[in-house]
């Protein structure tokens, strides 16, 4: 992982505008997470059924975080942190707390098809949200690639049926899954609103911490039903993958992402992820899409790359 200290001369975010180097280093990180992102999934997929999913996510974060924090440390960048940064880190934290507690409990009450659907009106929220907070206003154009991304990414979900996307309810586990969708739908915004001038890196970190720090209360009871002695060494090699590149590195990325761009540009890059991850099963484990998908695929990588290259009528 590569946490460069030129990176600690961040723009304040509320300024007129970004520079292009900046502004493409962005784009280039948001576009690592999206690959890093639907990497996690088949490894997720692969080592899901040995620990509780809480306590696999906390365990994932805590080792992230010593990471994070370590590389931090042997280059100088880590120090205590001051009263404002705890706050504004557990603000941050406490979002992707309840995205994940509302994603453990919604998966108890409806299926991970449903949840990936409901998921792809993050970027929408995303963009509500950064007008609220920050002034961001979306353009009318902007809107319409929303809607055509979200269209492609739930027709991947569903793998270009119409009956199962028909068949789509809301119920219980829905709406649990809904609160923790609007609280991911804030964390782009409220990076860029509760930014003080931290290195990137610095910010990430805390940001991180802090998320374990209030994810663990949840996870206790799991916790200390599972023994870790029995897990196995794969197990563990795919929970340190997991930790360093899906958790560690994306929070480094999103935050410097969401730094930079616009909270709905941030957040289109999700589109991608039901893209990466039918490419990797395609050629892992040769698992090819239907032409239907494939339809779908190209939806969502155009629309997230068109959005991209679009002006935003707000400064970011």
């Amino acid at each position: 992982m590569v946490l460069s200290r030129g990176m600690s001369t961040v723009q304040d975010p509320c300024s007129s505008g970004v520079s292009r180097p900046r502004s493409r280093l962005a784009h280039l990180s948001m576009l690592v997470y999206a690959v890093l992102i639907g990497t996690s999934f088949p490894v997720g997929e692969a080592i899901t059924g040995a620990l509780d999913p809480a306590a696999l996510t906390f365990i994932r974060f805590v080792l992230a975080a010593l990471v994070f924090g370590l590389v931090l440390g042997l280059r100088g960048e880590l120090a205590r942190p001051d009263w404002s940064l705890i706050m504004r880190s557990g603000v941050i934290g406490a979002l992707m707390a309840i995205f994940f507690v509302a994603m453990f409990e919604a998966l108890r009450w409806t299926s991970a098809l449903s949840t990936g659907a409901l998921f792809t009106l993050v970027p929408l929220l995303s963009s509500g949200f950064g007008f609220a907070i920050n002034g961001q206003r979306v353009r009318s154009l902007h809107l319409a690639c929303l809607l055509f991304g979200a269209a492609g990414a739930i027709w991947i979900v569903f793998d270009g049926s119409l009956d199962r996307l028909l068949s789509l309810s809301l119920g219980r586990g829905e709406l649990i899954f809904m609160g923790g969708a609007l609280a991911f739908s804030l964390y782009a915004p409220m990076i860029k609103r509760l930014h003080r001038g931290e290195p990137p890196p610095v910010f990430a970190f805390w940001n991180l911490v802090m998320g374990a720090a209030l994810l663990g209360v949840y996870a206790v009871p799991a916790l200390l039903e599972a023994d870790l002695r029995a897990v196995e060494v794969q197990v563990w090699l795919g929970i340190a993958y997991l930790a360093v590149f899906s958790t560690a590195i994306t929070f480094f990325l999103s935050t410097l992402g969401s730094l930079s761009l616009p909270a709905f540009k941030v957040m289109s890059y999700t589109y991608l992820t039901p893209a990466v991850v039918a490419i990797f099963a395609a050629v892992l484990f040769g698992q090819w899409p239907s032409l239907s998908v494939v339809v779908g695929i190209v939806m969502v990588m155009s629309v997230t790359f068109l959005l991209q290259g679009t002006k935003t009528d707000a400064p970011v």
